[in-house]
Parts: structure tokens; C-alpha cells; sequence
């Protein structure tokens, strides 16, 4: 079978704007927790009407995933195979996240329940991160401040590659994580080091933006257990 090709190039560890970031992580994605886990065709099911090419999409997926996986069964596999592809569907899935309208999000939880269920059988990484936003966005993040990220969040290892994706006088968070799931095994671009920060991750502001020597900014969270 086919890959699916896509002409966009998915922008998974910058945000244009910080309020893409604030809205993504304002709220908790819903209730999913109570949902079933499906196959990945039943999980997506509702999408079809939303995603163009869907099928073609999880069918790919579930082609390409890693099928050796002591850890996942084959459909949590491709699910965050799907999830990494270049497509229309991670870039659907970000706005339905980033809407104010929570209902946008209601169509997607079934996918989400079979992802994060696949995620939280992995290991836990616990190592420094990247994602970027463009512009200066320091006054956001005030020193000793405290962040709770309610959404899923893709975050990268590379810190060359994040600074590619950001904008110039963009800002780099370098996240110290805890328990972030390193998904490099099972995505569809394992170059990208992929590390996905759960919802609910909680950090501590630790320090005020400083500036980097090629005129980006740097500001450092660290993960923590909350109180």
C-alpha cells in the first residue's frame, strides 16, 4: 500500500502565536478518561467527515507502525503513528484543540482515548526538551510562575531542529521533563526525537527569559509533581 502524501509541512514543535499554545492547554480536552479503546477504524470513525483521506490515513498506519512493540498492541501503535504523519489530520486535530468551542473537540475523543492510552504504557523520559513560539512571549511566563498544559503537546530532543521551526526573535522553551513519553520508536519520523508531554503536565517557571546568542530567547520550565 501507498504512503498518503501530504504538500504541508507540519509545524508539531512551534506555535505561531502563544495564545495557539494557551488556548490548546486552557482547558482539559474532556471526558475520555470513561471512553472504551477501540480499533484505530472505530477510533477515528467520526472523523471521516473531517479529515479528507482519513481512511487512507489509518490504513497507512496501521501498515507502517511498529508492530514489535512489547509494550503497545498493534492498533495503540499505529494510533501514534497516525498521529506523527505528515497530514491534515494532526493539523484538524490542533485546532479542534485550540478552539474556544469544546464542542469541536467531542468528535476526537475516541482517537484520543486509544492515543493516550498508548502513551501511558511507555516509559517515562526524563530528560530536557524543546518547543518553540514566535516572538517574544516572555512576559507570559513571569519567574517562579506555575503552568499547568491540559492538552497533548509534542516536544522535541533536538534543539536544532525546534529553533528551525521558530520564528527569528522566537522564543525557545527548554522543558527539564519528568514524564514525558518519548515516542521516537513508534512515530513516522523517528529523526524528529519526538517527546509528547501528557495533559496535565504541571511546571515551575524557573527563570526570567534570557536571550540566546543568535537573538532567540530561552526560557526554562521544569516538570513537577503537583502538590
Amino acid at each position: 500500500m501507498a504512503h498518503p502524501t501530504a504538500s504541508m509541512n507540519i509545524n508539531r514543535f512551534s506555535n505561531s502565536r502563544y495564545s495557539e499554545l494557551r488556548d490548546a492547554n486552557d482547558f482539559p480536552i474532556g471526558d475520555y478518561q470513561r471512553l472504551p479503546v477501540l480499533k484505530l477504524e472505530y477510533a477515528t470513525e467520526m472523523l471521516n467527515s473531517v479529515v479528507p483521506e482519513l481512511k487512507n490515513y489509518v490504513a497507512a498506519a496501521k501498515e507502517n507502525c511498529n508492530k514489535s512493540s512489547d509494550k503497545l498492541i498493534l492498533d495503540e501503535s499505529a494510533a501514534i503513528y497516525l498521529y506523527t504523519m505528515q497530514s491534515s489530520f494532526f493539523s484538524k486535530l490542533n485546532e479542534a484543540l485550540q478552539t474556544e468551542n469544546r464542542n469541536a473537540v467531542r468528535p476526537w475523543l475516541l482517537f484520543l482515548k486509544l492515543l493516550i492510552t498508548a502513551l501511558e504504557k511507555l516509559e517515562q523520559s526524563k530528560s530536557t526538551v524543546w518547543r518553540g513560539i514566535d516572538g517574544n512571549v516572555g512576559s507570559y511566563f513571569a519567574k517562579n510562575s506555575e503552568e499547568t498544559w491540559w492538552s497533548i503537546n509534542s516536544c522535541s530532543k533536538n534543539r536544532d531542529l525546534v529553533r528551525r521551526h521558530t520564528g527569528e526573535s522566537g522564543t525557545i522553551l527548554a522543558i527539564n521533563t519528568l514524564h514525558g513519553k518519548d515516542i521516537s520508536a513508534y512515530s513516522a519520523t523517528k529523526k524528529e526525537e519526538k517527546v509528547v508531554l501528557m495533559p496535565g503536565t504541571y511546571f515551575h517557571v524557573r527563570n526570567e527569559q534570557t536571550e540566546w546568542i543568535d537573538g532567540l530567547f530561552v526560557i526554562h520550565l521544569d516538570e513537577e509533581c503537583e502538590q
